[in-house]
């Protein structure tokens, strides 16, 4: 299941491409920027605003007109190092803008899959409690109400040696082995709930979101002050284009509305009241936020993620981390830990989504989960030395080791620290 697909609409991008053909250069080239992250700037936009560049009363935040004007009609080409310059800027922030909704996209397709996989973990504990260990409905809730205070590390380290010690029978073992992981994942499905909610509220003002004036300052290498006037104008102009490529007449709470939204939601870049609220954004069915969605609908050109810049980015370990995170076998400490350096690293994300998909974990049927969480909370049994008595000894290291492994999942890396203080 995926989450990524926006609200949908009846308009079409070539609706949207007649649209904006039909404004002057100016207002083509402001629209193109504000939907960076849908539209590629053409070869006649980037000269357009390269040529610009050239003109000092631009570069002074003022208007064209004038002798300011006719000097630019005379230029007759423009140098090289120009044209670069303003493409590399387009490159640069289509780039961020396109990775931070790729990102998005990615991160709520991984936590919706995931969460539809944790009920699935935690239906099945469930089941088990009940047929298994006749965990009747009042221990149940009991166990729901104290999950969040249950330490698990320690607890599930202090079960592990009084199993290898033989201090506690089969029955017991099993009965709170199972309540452990289920207080576990009744938690990390709280956790990931929580986590899936932000990301789909911030995915929502994303997509809505464009430029600040002050990045589209930068991109276009003149003062800011000709671009909140630009952007206005142009989203106007775009507005009535629209209306009437579609045939359909505009009121004016229509038209205000449209452009309000053309003109509101700003991705930050240098301003510092502007930036992305915390709250749902209202999905208004005005022209511009109808344009969003119809180029949102389509699918966005792929990026190649950058280096992962955190301690263990690229190593064997991170993708080993990745992995069990993504099939639920990540110890709990752990994932709290790395969880906040995995939401910015899209390479990260890229990994962890490949690795549920590839994992088969998504899509498992009730009866497959039960036998996997039978499996992994059995009592450990020691073997019977087949030879000679001293190598009884090894034997126990390995029941030890073997119970470490089973309970690995949920007490991390630091399993041989028995009785060790949780953090």
């Amino acid at each position: 299941m995926t989450t990524t697909a926006p609200p949908q609409t009846a308009l079409t991008r070539a609706q949207v491409e007649t649209a904006i053909a039909a404004l002057q250069p100016v207002q083509r080239v402001m629209v193109r920027l504000l939907l960076l992250a849908y539209l590629d700037p053409t070869p006649e936009d980037i000269a357009f605003m390269a040529r610009e560049r050239s003109e000092p009363n631009m570069r002074a935040g003022l208007k064209q007109g004038g002798r300011s004007q006719i000097a630019h009609d005379k230029i007759s080409g423009l140098p090289k190092d120009w044209i670069v310059a303003v493409e590399n800027k387009v490159r640069q922030f289509q780039t961020q803008v396109r990775g931070q909704l790729i990102r998005l996209n990615l991160l709520a397709d991984f936590l919706t899959d995931y969460l539809a996989g944790l009920q699935l973990e935690t239906t099945a504990t469930e089941q088990l409690l009940t047929s298994e260990c006749e965990v009747g409905p009042e221990s149940l809730e009991d166990l729901r109400a104290q999950a969040k205070l249950s330490p698990l590390s320690y607890a599930l380290k202090k079960l592990a040696a009084r199993a290898d010690k033989g201090e506690i029978e089969e029955a017991d073992y099993l009965r709170e082995r199972l309540g452990l992981e289920y207080q576990a994942r009744l938690r990390q499905r709280d956790r990931f709930k929580k986590r899936l909610n932000l990301v789909l509220l911030e995915r929502q003002a994303s997509i809505l979101s464009s430029l600040s004036d002050e990045f589209l300052a930068e991109i276009w290498c003149i003062a800011v002050g000709p671009i909140t006037n630009r952007r206005v104008k142009a989203v106007q102009a775009y507005v009535n284009a629209l209306a009437s490529t579609l045939k359909s007449s505009l009121d004016a709470a229509s038209f205000a509305a449209a452009v309000n939204a053309g003109i509101g939601p700003k991705l930050a870049g240098g301003s510092k009241n502007e930036g992305i609220g915390s709250k749902p954004v209202d999905l208004a069915g005005d022209l511009w936020t109808q344009t969003i969605f119809a180029l949102a609908a389509e699918p966005i050109p792929p990026i190649t993620p950058k280096p992962c810049e955190h301690p263990e980015g690229g190593t064997k370990s991170l993708t080993a981390k990745l992995r069990s995170l993504a099939i639920y076998e990540l110890g709990e400490d752990e994932e709290v830990k790395m969880w906040p350096r995995t939401v910015p690293c899209l390479n990260c994300l890229t990994v962890v989504r490949a690795a549920q998909l590839e994992s088969g974990i998504i899509g498992r049927a009730l009866d497959e989960v039960v036998a996997q969480v039978k499996t992994r909370s059995a009592f450990p049994r020691k073997e019977t030395p087949a030879t000679a008595p001293v190598e009884a000894p090894a034997s126990q290291d390995k029941t030890a080791i073997e119970v470490e492994e089973l309970l690995r999942p949920f007490i991390g890396d630091d399993a041989g620290q028995v009785g060790a203080k949780s953090w």
